[in-house]
């Protein structure tokens, strides 16, 4: 309901009235002398329902954002308990493995048939060990250190892939094999050594017989001051032309195939040892002494 234009009694200003309650009084304030009026209600009962609705609109809306934040709270409330049960659970864990450790312990300690040694016992027991190593023929620094060389030769032999029980060696690559090695001559009468070999192709492609035996070993002949790697000797050949003994170097051996042959080799002089260098990628990892007869 709106009321028509009314002015100020005091300054004669236009009063501005909103629209006023059917139910309260309602209160109005002039904007230019700030004096105040009351407008009484008129009561009537359409204006009055329609005041009503409003105002149980305002209380809906009301409660519906008091329920939003009451949910907004639980759900945090909630949140918050759930982590506090998280780092309970944690610490009970933590509590169980630790209880669990310390019982097992307890139990290897005290195992049936376990029987505890008194310091009189023990200091005994020390003793007579003491007094054997003390006797004669016993030398237990030396029988240590013996034990640990082989085992440092041994690791070494196997990481290596060499085996000189069977002469053989395996990288990678291939299975070389040495089976042998002798003296001769080369074609113009100079010494000549000739190293027989049986050779395993591992790689998945055909391999030279004479490139894969350079890249698993090279042949050096040690003297007192060098080790020089020796050269490719050019053997006698018959009088039709052709080696006098096949030497399979110029064989290509197929994945996982083997031939059997020898590298002929010029020899510095005929006294010094030869000593094969066996490679892992063009690294020595062991070698195998020959002495000249």
């Amino acid at each position: 309901m709106k009321l028509s234009e009314v002015c100020c009694k005091n300054c004669g200003g236009l009063l501005d009235f909103d629209t006023v309650s059917h139910i309260k009084n309602s209160r109005v304030v002039c904007p230019h002398c700030h004096s105040i009026y009351i407008y009484e209600a008129k009561h009537s009962d359409i204006g009055a329902q329609l005041e009503l609705d409003a105002e149980r609109m305002r209380l809906k809306e009301k409660q519906e954002h008091n329920k939003e934040l009451w949910e907004s709270e639980k759900s945090k409330k909630k949140k918050n308990n759930k982590n506090i049960f998280i780092v309970l659970l944690i610490l009970f864990n933590i509590i169980l493995i630790a209880a669990l450790y310390m019982v097992t312990n307890y139990v290897i300690n005290h195992r049936p048939g376990q029987t505890e040694i008194s310091i009189s016992e023990k200091a005994l027991t020390e003793k007579k060990v003491e007094s054997k190593k003390e006797s004669p023929g016993w030398d237990a620094s030396t029988n240590s250190e013996k034990a640990l060389t082989e085992k440092k030769v041994e690791s070494k032999k196997e990481s290596s892939g060499w085996y000189a029980s069977t002469k053989t060696f395996t990288n990678k690559d291939g299975v070389l094999k040495i089976d042998k090695a002798e003296k001769s001559t080369n074609f113009d009468g100079k010494p000549a050594l000739k190293v027989y070999f049986t050779l395993t192709n591992k790689r998945k492609e055909a391999q030279g017989a004479q490139i894969l035996f350079q890249e698993m070993a090279r042949v050096q002949q040690k003297q007192e001051n060098t080790s020089n790697d020796l050269m490719y000797a050019m053997m006698p050949f018959n009088e039709t032309g052709s080696p006098q003994e096949e030497d399979h170097l110029n064989d290509n051996i197929n994945p996982n195939g083997t031939v059997s042959g020898f590298y002929p080799y010029v020899l510095e002089n005929e006294t010094d040892p030869i000593q094969i260098l066996f490679q892992k990628d063009y690294q020595t990892v062991d070698k195998y002494e020959i002495t000249l007869k």
